[in-house]
């Protein structure tokens, strides 16, 4: 597992309007397998048109390389702490470009500089 990769993992069980049910998310950090074995993640949902105007849902196009079948959004505002025994299988990967999107939409989200992200 490493930063970028894309996994299906079992979000359940959750509560109120944090994702749910098993589904792919992007691997911010991977964690240390030997000790913590928790991930940092955001999840990757269905897109829905509604969420062009908003700067923390990031287009991922059904490619090979991805592992995904239909166009996505990675949902940056939904950044949370994974136990590996969540993580099912690996579908894919982003490119370096892609991920680095994703850190500018993860800094706004938490106020972060941008800047002091890559």
């Amino acid at each position: 597992m490493k930063t970028g990769d894309i996994y299906l993992v079992n979000l359940d069980p959750t509560v109120g309007d944090e994702k749910r049910k098993t589904r792919p998310v992007v691997v911010l950090n991977a964690g240390d397998r030997a000790s913590l074995r928790l991930a940092i993640v955001v999840p990757i949902t269905g897109w829905q048109r509604r969420w062009e105007e908003h700067p923390f849902f990031l287009t991922i196009a059904p490619e090979p390389r991805h592992g995904l079948r239909k166009k996505s959004a990675v949902d940056c505002y939904q950044v949370r702490a994974l136990s590996h025994r969540r993580f099912i299988k690996r579908l894919g990967a982003l490119s370096e470009q892609e991920m680095g999107h994703i850190k500018t939409a993860v800094a706004l989200v938490l106020d972060i500089e941008p800047v002091h992200c890559s």
